[in-house]
């Protein structure tokens, strides 16, 4: 059964789930980028910040709508209704100055701030260290598992690697219990500098901000990458000032009276960015503005700005400019290690005075550049020798301090060559990101240790590791680039194997046609080069094409199912474990290869075996198998094993964090419940997954299941053209599932000869499990359209997988199929009334209902009116219930033809709820608490109160025992 054709390449992951891939281990050992902590001291209360100075915003000029937007989130906040927002704007254009303005006087908030730094960028979830310090007691009283998650993350415990959205409502759950004591206003400046773990899961918690007493203000410039993590946060596009507020800002910071034309000039030059219109001020009286303008000559501005600030460093003392540089170097503004190294290069202690006086910066408890186009132009006018010198020396300071992670980025910074040491130190440093969940931040450490490797072998390796780190957190743009930095000739076969899994997953997370396709024979080569060596990894990769197989169907090119099971059948047997047990992933590749090539027969007690061994399966695999689940279970017509292993997929996912998985196995879902005649069904999953993709960052990449749309009405025309569009771009699943169901509508509304040549045409080229549950549709298709014989032919093979399978679901459907054929009176109805009772079985109402309402037309063409309107009545109601509303629209007319007046339920105008309200009301009705709804939402307890309330409201109920007994109706 094909996977989401909607899969999208973000830092922040969407779509497809993200496999792990198992080569990459990393140690235990957890040291944080910025220093080794442990407990609650590492939760040390921060510095106060620049934006709680007390400084006179009153006269902010052009900036009113902004700030009026940031005064509406804070007061919300303060209120109990928490958001986002984003300023986005170019350098100089008073980013900092908006927030700042919007925070003056602010009392009765907690403000919490973390500015992005460059030094940073590599140590994963650093800028969140930060930002949570003062919350120790609130992340004391979040649920454990998500404290521990946390606790691994910001390296203060050991434990397994946490996945990003467990640490994001982790962040969410504190963030919010501190609200509950007074407002929470979380502040990060400079957002393209801080570390991609931090980046995303600030965005993860400001997209599931709801009924919380929290709000997050983000600033940073045009970014791509920043664009990508924080997709759905609301956003304040800043641009240049109206041309009033400009005229106003430069008239005010220049000496002197400017005629109009000259400040018209001004205005027009510097695009109104106040950065460069007080920059072009300073210092001049209005007669030298004049004549420079007058005189054409180059303006302050951009490019030139930079170098007018070049040169005011340039007039400094020679230490003054070396303390600058260490400053800028150091990025985090602390004042220890800077004058710790300003002390190893021989600076003096006043030399930081020449830099205040000269307006460059701010040395208080912390050192701030005025602007950081004055750090960018401190680092530009100094040399590579000189840079290179103070990065050393930074590096040995850090080293000191034991912020180990930070001392590989200087000394990275410092290299002038290629060094095996500094690559080594930069490996352990991406292997402490990895264990503690920053597999981005491990990506970018590991390609610089590849840059820095001297030997081939050992640079291409770093460069296929990093590849594997940034394909397992969703980043297949950045792990494609990673793919192109390899030479093959320089890796053994293992590097080569793993090399093409990368590859061949980026094909899939990309939806990049070509690459899709060629997917499966991809990693059937992986597996012919890993078997030998690392025959784990081989069956992984096989595992990989099993799903590249069903993804893709028929439009994949180079290899076949069949060439799957050989390859799968050409691996050295598994190795039990310590206890005795099997390897389930050998067990389940053993059950395809014997779909594909063995008898059906013979295929069965091994299709049970991988039944078992997925049911069986532990917490921490079953995430890794979520995609092998429906081979073995639909090919023994076993609807309900399906579902019930992709919900544990669904339900340890959720505890775990695991959301792209999640994501994944609820599209599938969505899928089996289209199979067995459920549409209602598979679209509430379909909006569990929609939910969970808003909350991912990636709500505009639609869960498209065209099979979906044809059920719920969509014209077999549209139907048909996405499914040829999907067939096209390689989702030959997605696109097969859709022809028939349209040919299943094509039955609900009589026109059964167009439905039986879709059928046929599906069942001519049979795909594994994919078609061959269309028999029992093909044999009422034949039936209706006067193609007796194919029907007979059609329900001949339907007996044989019900007799070999002994699913009660293939009797069901095989005894349906008699009925039809029977010419009989006597043998009809009892082959009717065996299919009622072998579709009598939780999760088949769709299926059952169908039998129903042909069992009634049968009963009504025999003049038996009662006995049809009992069975055309419970048909209604159950094809009603399932959203089946074409079939339901024909048991209608036929109740109707027989004389019933048809009523609508009384509950029909019921007020519809949205996904998520339906989500928590039903766990609600199961008797889960709020923190535990929160916990598999991944929303805050504040807003399941929220929307339990709307729910009581809606529904017209005042308790949960009420809404229970709502749910069970």
């Amino acid at each position: 059964m094909g996977g989401p054709p909607s899969v999208c390449d973000q830092t922040s992951g969407c779509g497809r789930a993200a496999h792990h891939v198992k080569h990459v281990v990393v140690p235990s050992r957890c040291v944080t980028g910025t220093t080794r902590l442990r407990g609650r001291a590492g939760f040390r209360r921060c510095r106060r910040d620049r934006y709680r100075e007390r400084i006179d915003h009153s006269e902010l000029l052009g900036r009113a709508a902004e700030r009026e937007r940031l005064r509406a989130l804070l007061s919300s906040a303060r209120n109990g209704s928490g958001g986002a927002v984003l300023l986005h704007g170019e350098p100089g254009v008073g980013k900092t100055s908006v927030v700042s303005a919007a925070l003056d006087d602010l009392e009765g908030f907690l403000v919490l701030r973390a500015d992005g730094v460059e030094v940073e960028t590599a140590v994963a979830y650093g800028a969140l260290q930060r930002l949570l310090r003062p919350l120790a007691r609130d992340v004391d009283e979040i649920p454990e598992g998500q404290r521990a998650a946390l606790g691994v993350a910001l390296g203060l415990e050991e434990g397994e690697p946490p996945q990003l959205a467990l640490v994001g409502l982790a962040v969410l759950s504190a963030l919010a219990r501190a609200g509950d004591a007074r407002p929470v206003v979380c502040v990060v400046d400079d957002a393209h500098d801080v570390d991609a773990e931090s980046l995303l899961a600030l965005g993860f918690v400001a997209r599931r901000l709801a009924a919380d007493a929290v709000c997050i203000v983000l600033a940073s410039r045009p970014h791509e990458v920043v664009d990508r993590m924080l997709a759905g946060v609301p956003r304040i596009e800043l641009g240049g000032l109206d041309d009033e507020s400009a005229a106003a800002l430069l008239q005010r910071s220049v000496e002197g009276r400017l005629d109009a034309t000259v400040v018209d000039g001004c205005v027009s030059a510097t695009g109104g960015n106040p950065l460069a219109l007080r920059e072009m001020a300073a210092g001049r009286k209005a007669e030298q503005l004049t004549a420079t303008v007058l005189g054409h000559a180059p303006l302050p501005i951009g490019r030139r700005l930079e170098q007018v600030y070049t040169a005011r460093i340039r007039s400094l003392p020679s230490g003054t400019r070396t303390w600058l540089l260490i400053a800028a170097l150091e990025s985090t503004g602390s004042t220890a290690v800077v004058d710790e190294t300003a002390q190893a290069m021989g600076v003096t202690d006043d030399a930081p005075a020449a830099a205040e006086e000269a307006g460059l910066v701010t040395v208080r408890d912390a050192i701030s550049f005025r602007h950081p186009l004055i750090r960018s132009a401190v680092s530009l006018q100094a040399t590579d020798s000189e840079r290179r010198r103070v990065h050393r020396l930074l590096g040995e300071v850090a080293t000191a301090r034991g912020r180990d992670g930070i001392a590989a980025w200087h000394a990275a910074a410092a290299a002038a060559r290629q060094d095996e040491s500094i690559a080594a130190a930069l490996a352990v440093a991406a292997d402490d990101a990895g264990a503690r969940g920053g597999m981005l931040s491990r990506a970018q450490l590991l390609t610089r240790a590849g840059e820095l490797s001297p030997d081939a072998a050992a640079r291409h390796e770093h460069f296929v590791a990093a590849a594997e780190a940034a394909i397992s957190a969703g980043a297949a743009t950045l792990a494609l680039q990673m793919l192109d930095r390899v030479e093959v000739a320089s890796l053994d076969d293992v590097g080569r194997g793993r090399r093409l899994i990368v590859e061949a997953m980026c094909g899939m997370f990309l939806a990049d046609s070509d690459a899709l396709r060629a997917g499966m024979a991809r990693l059937i080569e992986a597996a012919s080069l890993l078997r030998g060596t690392a025959p784990h990894l081989a069956r992984y990769a096989l595992l990989l094409a099993v799903n590249a197989a069903t993804v893709t169907e028929e439009r994949a090119t180079g290899a076949t199912p069949a060439d799957v099971a050989v390859a799968i059948r050409s691996l050295p047997p598994a190795q039990a474990d310590a206890s005795g047990r099997g390897d389930p992933a050998a067990v389940v590749l053993d059950a395809v290869a014997s779909f594909v090539l063995d008898p059906y027969e013979d295929a069965v007690p091994r299709l049970r075996a991988a039944v078992a061994a997925l049911d069986t399966l532990h917490d921490d695999e079953v995430v890794r198998f979520a995609f092998a689940v429906t081979v073995p279970s639909l090919a023994l017509w076993d609807w309900e094993a399906a579902a019930r292993l992709l919900k544990r997929v669904v339900s340890v996912g959720r505890r775990r964090g695991a959301l792209r998985e999640v994501d994944g196995a609820l599209w599938i879902l969505s899928a089996v419940e289209i199979s067995r005649s459920d549409p209602a069904s598979a679209a509430a999953y379909i909006a569990q997954s929609i939910e969970l993709r808003r909350a991912l960052g990636s709500a505009d990449d639609q869960a498209v299941n065209a099979a979906l749309l044809a059920w719920q009405g969509t014209p077999a025309v549209v139907v048909d053209q996405i499914a040829h569009t999907l067939r096209e771009a390689g989702w030959g699943g997605v696109a097969r599932m859709a022809v028939a169901a349209v040919a299943v509508q094509d039955i609900a509304e009589g026109a059964a000869e167009p439905a039986f040549e879709r059928l046929r045409g599906l069942l001519r080229q049979p795909f594994l499990q994919a078609s061959f549950h269309h028999y029992a549709e093909l044999v009422e298709a034949a039936v209706r359209s006067g193609n007796r014989g194919a029907g007979e032919e059609a329900a001949r093979a339907l007996g044989r997988y019900a007799s070999a399978s002994g699913s009660a679901v293939a009797a069901g459907l095989h005894e349906r199929a008699r009925a039809l054929l029977a010419d009989d009176v006597a043998v009809a109805e009892r082959h009717f009334l065996a299919s009622l009772a072998a579709l009598d079985r939780p999760g088949h109402l769709g299926d059952r209902s169908r039998t129903r309402l042909l069992y009634g037309e049968w009963l009504r063409r025999q003049r038996r009116r009662a006995e049809a309107a009992v069975q055309l009545h419970e048909a209604l109601r159950g094809l009603t219930t399932v959203g089946a509303e074409r079939f339901a629209a024909r048991a209608r007319r036929e109740l109707e033809a027989g004389g019933v007046r048809v009523v609508a339920p009384a509950d029909a105008a019921s007020p519809e709820l949205t996904a998520q309200e339906s989500e928590v009301a039903r766990l609600a009705a199961r008797g889960a608490t709020n923190g535990e709804i929160g916990a598999a939402l991944f929303i805050s307890a504040n807003t399941v109160d929220y929307h339990l309330r709307k729910v009581f409201r809606k529904l017209g109920i005042s308790s949960r025992r009420q809404l229970a007994d709502r749910m069970n109706r």
